[in-house]
């Protein structure tokens, strides 16, 4: 399994994970299918320019993306110690190997390499325990939760906030 940074070229491959993501787990991201299925792919190519502070991570089976996380600073001055971890997702069929943990890691080494990144951040929903699992194991501590986050077909969902700290 290869875990590396995607670019421009994997366009193509990102979104098709994504929007499957999307459908499959819509209680798990605050995007929706709806809202990124018509999405460009020279507006993801975009989102692929690796830039010094923020990424996109791909898990390759071959040449199959079937995993992704992506990492990216804040943007405000003042916000700018922390990076925020979002999309993580591994198809259903090779989820138990230990990919989503191998992603967020390589995801942390990326955000420890950036100069001045102190702390990465995420929400997850409350119900998802495997994913908090696998955060809680990298390190990740809740510091709090939303009640009624998200709105997903008229029902309400929580999500935790938790963070990493890298140095102290």
């Amino acid at each position: 399994m290869l875990i590396r940074l995607l670019n421009p070229n994997d366009a193509a491959s990102f979104q098709s994970l994504r929007l499957q993501a999307l459908r499959e787990a819509p209680t798990s991201f605050a995007s929706s299918y709806e809202e990124e299925v018509d999405r460009s792919l020279n507006v993801i190519r975009s989102q692929l320019t690796t830039r010094d502070d923020r990424g996109v991570f791909g898990a390759l089976d071959e040449t199959r993306l079937v995993g992704i996380a992506g990492l990216g600073r804040e943007n405000l001055r003042k916000l700018s110690h922390k990076a925020f971890l979002w999309g993580v997702y591994v198809a259903p069929d090779v989820r138990g190997s230990g990919i989503s943990r191998r992603l967020i890691a390589v995801a942390l080494d990326f955000a420890k390499s950036v100069p001045g990144i102190t702390q990465v951040n995420l929400t997850a929903n409350a119900t998802s325990t495997a994913a908090i699992n696998v955060y809680a194991s990298l390190g990740f501590q809740q510091f709090g939760m939303e009640r009624h986050s998200l709105m997903v077909s008229g029902d309400a969902y929580d999500e935790l906030h938790m963070s990493l700290r890298l140095s102290e």
